[in-house]
């Protein structure tokens, strides 16, 4: 994936060469000034002036992403049943609510922006002032106030960092102009938080580029943020302390660019002061400065050894590491998973700074790891944003960097045992065996003999059982992938399909399923030969159509050639890495198509533990606000938006599944092994459950999501027809 790769992406591995020794000591006038005497050594001597009267706030904006307010405007309560043509009724649209009954303080504050517009988007930034955690909220804001709130999260509070920072994303250089009537306000403590998000600005984007966004507040105040802006090596807000923690013997040295000499020990402290200070996001300009002072070998080591020692100073592995520091960083997130949610979250986020053939292989497996679902979420946003800046999707990325475990590769197949040497085989399902130099298959690796050499047929043993252990898992990883491929309906185009059989992986797991593919004739199932070439279900060589798209074959797919395809795959002995043929082909009836009312479940029994494998068991309202809060908890689904029809999907925002069940389950503890009677079980356009609401019709979903639900029931209730 090396062409992929945007020139600001090269990095070095911190393993490519060894330490020189006996260098003399770098002469401090030859070295950097933030290396000598940083401005955290010295005074703060600021010329910008304290106040400037009569700067005026610009008018709050809405700025939305996409369809963000659309979807804003289809939010649902957490409702078991309300009126949708009254839920609104006696809101008064110049007022926000900090609390509408049924919604997260979030989705309440978007709601109402959506519906009221700007005129709301002050008082909304007062109810989310000390709440970081809802700062999805404020992203579409753009104003004086918000720029506020969103400085003070970032530099002030731990848990508002990622809130604040993903508001200075999405409103860019316009935040500048919005800090300055703050930045030259009464208030000290605002006063300081605003110059330090513009100083962050600056970071980002460089000084002349805020200096010029400011204008429109007039000379005066270009002239003081010239001023806050003037020393570019100041720390955001409060001054770095990291340096004297450490002895320098415990640290590998630092070299000068021209590898003459080493740092000397006061600045290799206040080196460690600068690193401190970068991370993606906060991308410190000194870093740059001392990264041109430095030998780059010993820079990447100097930072990887930090990493090891300060966990928490992660953030600059992003700028200086290697593999090295990808595997520190994979592990430290495992590590501190969901109980430390702050440090793995700047884990990967360091990771994902990492050039993208080695920080996505990292991002994409923890996103489907056994992490906490909030580290998957993470790590999956992270991944998807990685493919998003080589311009690629996800999963087409993760295809190509997929392990060929060195298969593809004639020398890496050769085990060398000094006189004598072994070579791997690999058939069709790429079980390994050996052969000898003749060719002679052997049962297993043969143990080493006395005229071996020992140590190069010991290292060849290792890497025959790590290949082993690794192609057994890679196997399980990829296969599981491919499952999900199937499932999600997802669309190979011609060049991906061929870069997945063009791994010899992948293409052995493909070799064992019923692919789909279109044809001049249109879509037709298609398997792959043992001479790489595509046949049909009568055996007759088939050929794509020029570009045409690939997709996994789903039973509900195949009609009435899934038969025909079962018997070929069993003349065959063809051996599925998972279950495709053999899954349930369970199709909609005319009525169930029309109306979206799974009628023959109606009346069936299951237990709960059994239906809560197909249906989310959720905490709901009664739609009753003047009452005490009563809970309710019943079965729903939340279904995906993208596997509706397109004739569908532009008449309904969302798609559910939902069931009733009687008896109720105490909701408190409900018994696993306790049976239900369904009353009914619907597709619905929203959660709903009022009477009158309309239902979904069920062709409006996927054919495949819908089997996979209809399997899913029968399970549960012993039905399946």
């Amino acid at each position: 994936m090396a062409e992929h790769l945007a020139p600001q992406e090269e990095r070095l591995d911190v393993t490519v060469q060894s330490q020189p020794s006996g260098l003399p000591v770098a002469a401090l006038a030859d070295l950097p000034k933030v290396l000598v005497a940083p401005p955290w050594t010295e005074k703060r001597k600021s010329t910008a002036p304290r106040e400037i009267p009569g700067l005026e706030a610009p008018a709050p904006q809405l700025v939305g992403r996409g369809d963000e307010f659309e979807r804003a405007l289809a939010l649902e309560p957490d409702l078991v049943e309300w009126d949708p043509d009254t839920y609104w009724d006696g809101i008064d649209d110049d007022r926000v609510y900090s609390y509408r009954h049924g919604f997260s303080v979030a989705d309440g504050v978007r709601s109402q922006l959506a519906r009221s517009g700007p005129k709301l988007a002050d008082q909304a930034v007062e109810q989310l002032q000390d709440l970081p955690w809802h700062g999805d909220a404020l992203l579409p804001i753009r104003s004086t106030p918000a720029a506020a709130l969103a400085a003070h999260w970032f530099l002030r509070l731990d848990a508002g960092r990622d809130a604040g920072l993903d508001w200075f994303d999405r409103h860019g250089l316009h935040a500048a102009a919005l800090l300055v009537p703050e930045a030259f306000g009464p208030k000290v403590y605002q006063r300081t938080t605003a110059r330090g998000a513009l100083r962050l600005l600056a970071w980002r984007y460089g000084a002349e580029a805020v200096v010029q966004a400011v204008e429109v507040h007039g000379p005066e105040a270009v002239a003081g943020v010239e001023a806050v802006l003037a020393d570019p090596d100041r720390p955001l807000l409060n001054n770095p302390n990291v340096g004297g923690r450490l002895r320098n013997t415990d640290l590998p040295p630092v070299l000068t660019a021209d590898r003459k000499a080493v740092l000397p020990r006061e600045a290799v402290s206040h080196l460690m002061n600068v690193l401190s200070q970068w991370t993606p996001r906060t991308p410190y300009p000194a870093v740059e400065t001392v990264a041109e002072a430095c030998d780059r070998d010993s820079l990447a080591r100097f930072s990887l050894a930090m990493a090891q020692r300060f966990p928490w100073m992660i953030g600059q592995l992003g700028r200086f590491g290697g593999t090295e520091a990808v595997a520190l960083l994979e592990e430290h997130v495992k590590k501190w998973g969901a109980r430390q949610l702050l440090l793995t979250g700047l884990g990967l986020e360091a990771l994902a700074a990492l050039p993208a053939d080695i920080a996505f292989p990292a991002l994409y497996r923890m996103s489907r790891g056994k992490l906490h679902d909030s580290v998957r979420a993470l790590a999956a946003a992270k991944a998807a944003a990685v493919a998003a800046r080589i311009k690629s999707e996800v999963e087409p990325l993760a295809d190509r960097a997929a392990p060929t475990l060195g298969l593809d590769d004639p020398a890496q197949l050769v085990l060398d045992f000094g006189p004598r040497a072994f070579h791997i085989k690999a058939d069709e399902r790429l079980k390994l065996r050996i052969a000898d130099d003749a060719g002679k298959l052997r049962a297993r690796l043969p143990r080493p003999g006395l005229r071996d050499d020992a140590e190069t047929a010991a290292a060849s043993t290792a890497r025959f059982r790590k290949l082993s252990k690794d192609l057994t898992a890679e196997l399980a990883f990829q296969s599981d992938r491919l499952k999900d491929a199937m499932l999600a309906s997802r669309i190979w185009d011609a060049d991906g399909f061929a870069r997945l059989l063009a791994n010899p992986v992948l293409a052995s797991l493909a070799k064992g399923l019923l692919w789909i593919g279109e044809t001049h004739d249109g879509p037709q199932g298609f398997r792959l030969a043992e001479d790489g070439s595509f046949a049909d279900v009568n055996d007759k060589p088939l050929e794509l159509a020029e570009g045409g798209r690939v997709r996994l074959a789903h039973p509900a797919l195949l009609g009435p050639d899934l038969p025909l395809w079962t018997e070929v795959f069993a003349d065959y002995e063809i051996l599925q890495p998972f279950d495709q043929l053999a899954r349930p082909a369970l199709t909609l009836t005319e009525e169930e198509a029309r109306t979206g009312v799974l009628d023959r479940f109606s009346g069936a029994t299951a237990a709960f533990a059994a239906l809560r494998e197909v249906l989310d068991w959720k905490h709901l309202y009664w739609d009753e606000p003047d009452k005490p809060i009563e809970l309710a908890y019943l079965f729903a689904r939340e279904l995906p938006r993208e596997r509706l029809n397109a004739e569908s999907a532009a008449v309904v925002d969302n798609a559910h599944l939902l069931a009733e069940i009687d008896p109720s389950p105490d909701y408190r503890d409900p018994d696993p092994d306790g049976r239900h009677r369904i009353l009914w079980v619907w597709f619905s356009p929203t959660k709903n459950r009022r009477r009158g609401v309309p239902t979904l019709r069920g062709d409006a979903l996927d054919p495949v999501l819908v089997a996979e639900i209809l399997a899913g029931l029968g399970r549960a209730t012993g039905i399946n027809h």
